[in-house]
């Protein structure tokens, strides 16, 4: 059971953004089955719940494990019946890693049974079940997953695809209250190849594919599911071209309802129960006002960082973490790191000559990687808080 609470608002948008309504308060996962898109930007992490089952479908990119974290500890998950990773893209299979490193119990390792961009022995998911003395299981359609008193169905992949989106885990949960169709990234010839088998059909939810680009969700598709709600995991100023105008007139013509994450603080709530529908945005009224910290130096020569407090209070960085663009690399910093009212922090890596450094009153970190900051291409730093809140980037 949730104890801390959270702030569900119950205003959803319709294409246009519909008034705010009135708010509402939960201690726990709603009865009946529920689906939350968290908000990790265009990318995907959910997680899906009933009874004393929850999964998690796709963990988002590395950068945003700290949103999915955060979102486990809310709903006190300890335990996953299973991750369900639907394809092989960084959006999709970023925390991967992350979660096999953290005190999260995983009882299964799903992914997809066909994946183009990867060998099998190097796969994510193979990998992070393989340090947990535990074997990845494949999935395809015609198969099905425990979850509680509800049924869990695999409709796809059917086949191999060249383009990885269409090697996407696709599935369908019904219960009382309706039914959901979680897409993942299908693109039109996986959907076609779902509609020509003839397993496709009405829902009530559409968690819709490939976070509503254009290349996904075609009118068939539509016409065949009829969805009453729809959410779409994405943020515009990741990707402009997200939600697609055509898309989003797509379910507007069936009247549908969608929900978009980048417009919550947490994500999207989708309940089913006793026949009843509900979608709401979701946001985190405990949370701690963002700190006053930034990047306030990047030398690539000298492959070194200069974090910098800007507050007249100490800020712990216990939980707050580094991500490299280009290399990938992350730098978790350990609980009890913390920078003085006004101090600064000098991130030092095994190629940093600390000799030939500027003689200030910092706190020096080691970073135990070479050659982190690449010398001669854009290479991007996000700096992300404890609670996965993007606190600053040096470009």
């Amino acid at each position: 059971m949730m104890k801390r609470r959270f702030l569900a608002a119950l205003c959803l948008t319709l294409l246009s953004v519909l008034g705010a309504g009135a708010a509402a308060h939960a201690e726990d996962w709603p009865e009946g089955i529920s689906m939350y898109a968290i908000n990790v930007g265009k990318a995907d992490a959910i997680l899906l719940h009933a009874g004393e089952d929850t999964y998690l479908v796709d963990t988002g990119r590395d950068r945003t494990w700290g949103a999915v974290r955060y979102a486990l500890d809310l709903f006190e998950v300890k335990t996953l019946r299973g991750v369900i990773v639907t394809h092989t893209d960084k959006d999709h299979i970023g925390g991967v890693p992350l979660l096999a490193d953290s005190d999260i119990q995983v009882d299964h390792w799903y992914t997809s049974a066909f994946f183009a961009d990867v060998k099998e022995k190097k796969h994510p998911v193979v990998v992070a079940a393989k340090s947990r003395g535990q074997e990845a299981e494949f999935l395809q359609g015609g198969m099905e997953l425990p979850f509680g008193d509800y049924q869990l169905k695999v409709l796809g992949p059917l086949e191999y695809n060249d383009k990885e989106n269409c090697n996407s885990v696709v599935l369908e949960v019904t219960g009382e209250g309706g039914s959901i169709l979680l897409a993942g990234d299908m693109e039109f010839p996986e959907e076609q190849t779902l509609l020509d088998a003839g397993i496709l059909s009405p829902v009530t939810v559409l968690k819709v594919g490939n976070h509503g680009e254009s290349d996904a969700t075609g009118e068939a598709l539509i016409q065949r599911i009829q969805p009453q709600l729809a959410v779409i995991s994405t943020n515009t100023e990741e990707e402009k071209d997200t939600p697609a105008k055509r898309v989003l007139k797509l379910l507007k013509s069936i009247g549908a309802t969608v929900g978009v994450t980048q417009y919550a603080e947490g994500g999207v709530m989708v309940n089913l129960y006793e026949q009843e529908a509900t979608m709401q945005y979701v946001s985190y009224p405990d949370l701690p006002e963002r700190q006053q910290v930034e990047i306030a130096e990047k030398d690539a020569k000298q492959d070194t960082l200069l974090i910098r407090n800007l507050s007249d209070t100490e800020v712990d960085l216990g939980g707050w973490y580094l991500v490299s663009d280009k290399g990938g690399e992350m730098f978790f910093f350990e609980e009890g790191t913390v920078i003085p009212a006004e101090g600064a922090l000098r991130m030092v890596c095994l190629d940093t000559d600390t000799g030939r450094l500027p003689q200030e009153e910092a706190i020096i970190i080691q970073w135990d990687e070479k050659k982190v900051i690449h010398p001669s291409k854009d290479d991007l730093f996000y700096l992300y808080d404890a609670f996965g809140r993007q606190i600053d980037t040096a470009e």
